[in-house]
């Protein structure tokens, strides 16, 4: 009788190997390490440089450079233990690490390091290679020159369908094509081809027959935001990069903005809290105080301001002093509702939905739903405040005040971020803060003084 057959053993989970890895590199014995290393993709690998002192750090780029795993393990990493990484590795290293990446993520790890030392990578590099590099390095960091591969092939538009699949046969080793970019002599780029548009043609058509001419191109100096809003509204895998003249430069495909749109989202979440983007769960407790202080004594400045509000009506709390007991729910609320509008804005800007010749109308539009949701929200805190205290002006008050802070935050959540974009700032910018503030401010105004005006009048 056969045997039962065993099961092969499950694969670890991704956190069970790295850990196993870890243990593994910071023990003399590396040859299981190894092993493991080229099963682990990566983005994987690229985690533990986090959890790692410099000296681990440094032996196992050792090993990754031994591996050939490197260059692409460099790339994956967060912008600090980037940098880090790059300290430490000599030159000549980081020059053959870096030649066997694409010229655009050469382009953005180069711009980590200092010019001189950048300079002295880049003489280690082969001419063509190095000539590639400079060429991306002339355009901005943050545009579609400095997103775009500019190794991008082009095609004549009296080429036969088979005569072009011929070609793409000996293409297709060195790079992913999706579209044939048809040119003419000078390279303006004059139409598109797409691969099932090729080989479902007949053989003797030329692509300029085949050719789609109206393109959704972007211009070599367009902000590398927009772009990835070009790739959203379009639904595009890849998009032509041209210059100023039409000429075909290079090209970015979807996978080349994924970077920039977790960027994009990452700033402005990090800024609508007030924190610097260079912060991450692994920098030093040091740094991340150095860091988020300054933004914190701002917030304890606009802070004070809430606070003298309630001391111009001490005379009232003292009084009755159950106003105190609201005081923090009526803040709480504008605040919330402050941050709604905010949020909004901000991802309106963020996506390209909103622009300053709005700006009049999507303030009216905010403001008039804060009063609203303030006419009702105040209501049912009204109603609530009667039912625990039987106080029909305090009740009244809150009703008031409601409707009043409510409309304060959406006409400052609205306003701020707006009047930043005017100033050329970024929208995101500290806006929690000036919004919090009016609101509180705006609460504790309209509750505390109409509860004075009305509790002094009738009790």
């Amino acid at each position: 009788m056969a045997a039962p057959a065993v099961p092969p053993p499950e694969p670890l989970a991704r956190g069970q190997r790295q850990r196993l890895l870890l243990r593994l590199l910071r023990h003399p014995g590396q040859r299981q390490a190894k092993r493991l290393l080229l099963r682990l993709h990566p983005a994987d690998i690229a985690e533990l440089f986090a959890l790692l002192t410099p000296g681990e750090q440094q032996a196992l780029l050792g090993v990754l450079l031994e591996l050939r795993l490197a260059a692409r393990t460099l790339r994956e990493l967060g912008s600090e233990t980037q940098r880090q990484v790059l300290a430490l590795t000599p030159d000549a290293q980081l020059a053959d690490m870096l030649a066997r990446l694409p010229p655009p993520d050469v382009v953005d790890l180069l711009r980590e390091l200092h010019e001189e030392r950048r300079e002295a990578v880049l003489a280690l590099f082969e001419p063509s290679l190095a000539a590639r590099v400079r060429n991306l390095l002339r355009y901005g960091e943050a545009t579609a020159g400095g997103l775009m591969n500019p190794d991008v092939s082009s095609f004549s538009g009296e080429l036969t369908a088979g005569e072009a699949v011929v070609r793409l046969r000996q293409l297709a080793e060195e790079r992913r094509l999706f579209y044939l970019y048809v040119t003419d002599e000078r390279r303006h780029l004059l139409g598109i081809v797409s691969l099932w548009a090729l080989v479902t043609a007949a053989s003797e058509s030329t692509l300029r027959e085949l050719m789609t001419r109206d393109v959704v191109t972007v211009r070599v100096d367009l902000p590398e935001e927009d772009v990835a809003q070009v790739f959203g509204r379009y639904d595009l895998l890849v998009v032509p990069v041209i210059d100023e003249d039409g000429r075909l430069v290079g090209s970015i495909s979807v996978d080349d903005v994924l970077d920039v749109v977790e960027e994009a989202a990452t700033e402005d979440l990090y800024r609508l809290v007030n924190l610097n983007t260079h912060e991450t769960l692994a920098t030093p407790p040091p740094q991340s105080v150095r860091l988020r202080l300054p933004w914190l004594f701002v917030n304890l400045t606009t802070a004070l301001a809430g606070a003298s509000v309630v001391g111009l009506f001490l005379g009232t709390i003292e009084k009755y002093a159950v106003l105190a007991m609201f005081l923090p729910i009526v803040a709480g609320l504008g605040g919330n509702a402050g941050t709604q509008t905010l949020t909004l804005m901000v991802r309106g800007f963020a996506l390209g939905e909103l622009d300053l010749h709005e700006g009049s109308r999507v303030l009216r539009r905010q403001t008039l739903i804060g009063t609203m949701n303030g006419f009702v929200a105040g209501a049912a805190l009204a109603l609530i405040s009667w039912v625990w205290e039987q106080n029909l002006l305090i009740s009244a008050s809150l009703w008031i005040a409601g409707t009043v802070n409510f409309t304060v935050a959406g006409l400052m959540g609205a306003a701020v971020p707006l009047l930043l974009r005017r100033l050329k700032l970024d929208p995101a910018l500290g806006s929690s803060i000036f919004v919090t503030t009016a609101t509180d401010v705006g609460g504790f105004l309209s509750f505390l003084g109409t509860a004075t005006l009305l509790l002094g009048s009738f009790s």
